[in-house]
C-alpha cells in the first residue's frame, strides 16, 4: 500500500479503501475503514498522493506527542552495558498529497488499524499522556503486519554504575523519523540512554538510509525511503527531540 500514486485511482488492503476519481470538474478523495469513511474534493490537476506510515500519535485525534512502549518482560542491564533490542511499535497510515517535486506537502487524511490505548506516565498531579503499546522484547528483528505494526531497533546504554531494570521507554514524535520498504515493512530507530536509578533520556537517530543503516542488523530490511511525517510538517517553534524520563522506566 506504501508508495507514490497518480490519479485516478484504487487500491485496498486489509480492509482499507483509498481511490480518488475525476467527476469532471475534480477529483474526489475517498477512504473507508469499517465504519469510518473520509471524502474530500480536491481541486487541483498534476497532483500526487503519496502513503506512508507516519507517527503513530494522530489517531484518534492528536491528544499527545508522547509514545509509551511497554516491555512484554522487564529487561535487566549491568551498569556501563551497552545493548541493541527489537520492539514493535503500532502503525499509523498518513496519505499526502503533493506536487511532482514533493514540495509543499499537505497531510489530507490518517488512519490505523492497531489498537487505541492511552496511559499516564509519571505522578497523577503532573504526569504527561501517552498512547500506550506493549511490545515483546526480540534480540532480532521480528516480522509483524506491516499495516498494524513497525519495527524499532533500540539502543539501550547504561550509563550509569549500577544495574538498571527497564520496563518501559517514552518517546517524544518531534524527531521521529520512520522508514519504509517496497515490502511495506516500516522501521525506525532509536536509542535510550539510563542516566541513574530513576532518569533515562530517549531519542532517535536520524541518518540516510545509504550510510548507517546498511551496516545496521536491519541491512535486509529492504528500506528506500524516509516517510512524510505529520509532526515534522508542524511549525512550533523549537521542540526538543529528546524525551527526560523522570519518573522512572
Amino acid at each position: 500500500m506504501y508508495g507514490y500514486y497518480k490519479p485516478p485511482f484504487s487500491i485496498e488492503q486489509e480492509g482499507i479503501s483509498i481511490s480518488v476519481e475525476n467527476n469532471g470538474e475534480h477529483w474526489i478523495y475517498r477512504r473507508a475503514l469499517g465504519t469510518d469513511k473520509v471524502e474530500k474534493i480536491i481541486l487541483a490537476d498534476g497532483k500526487r498522493l503519496i502513503i506512508n506510515p507516519v507517527e503513530p500519535l494522530n489517531t484518534p485525534k492528536e491528544i499527545t506527542p508522547y509514545l509509551l512502549i511497554e516491555f512484554e518482560k522487564t529487561l535487566l542491564l549491568a551498569g556501563g552495558a551497552k545493548r541493541r533490542i527489537f520492539l514493535t511499535f503500532p502503525i499509523e497510515i498518513g496519505v499526502f498529497i503533493s506536487d511532482r517535486g514533493d514540495r509543499n506537502i499537505q497531510l489530507l487524511d490518517v488512519m490505523t488499524l492497531a489498537r487505541q490505548k492511552f496511559t499516564l506516565y509519571g505522578e497523577v498531579s503532573n504526569g504527561i499522556l501517552c498512547k500506550h503499546w506493549k511490545s515483546k522484547v526480540y534480540s532480532i528483528s521480528p516480522s509483524p503486519d506491516s499495516l498494524q505494526e513497525g519495527v524499532m531497533e533500540l539502543t539501550l546504554r547504561n550509563t550509569s554504575s549500577d544495574w538498571a531494570s527497564i520496563s518501559m521507554a517514552v518517546f517524544s514524535a518531534y524527531g521521529m523519523k520512520l522508514y519504509y520498504g517496497s515490502d511495506g515493512d516500516a522501521f525506525m530507530r532509536a536509542r535510550m540512554d539510563i542516566l541513574n536509578r530513576n532518569t533515562a533520556e530517549t531519542s532517535f537517530e536520524l541518518q540516510h538510509i545509504s550510510g548507517e543503516l546498511k551496516s545496521s542488523p536491519l541491512r535486509d530490511f529492504k528500506a528506500r525511503k524516509e516517510a512524510f511525517g505529520v509532526y515534522s510538517l508542524q511549525k512550533l517553534g523549537f521542540v526538543p527531540p529528546k524525551f527526560y524520563m523522570g519518573w522512572g522506566y
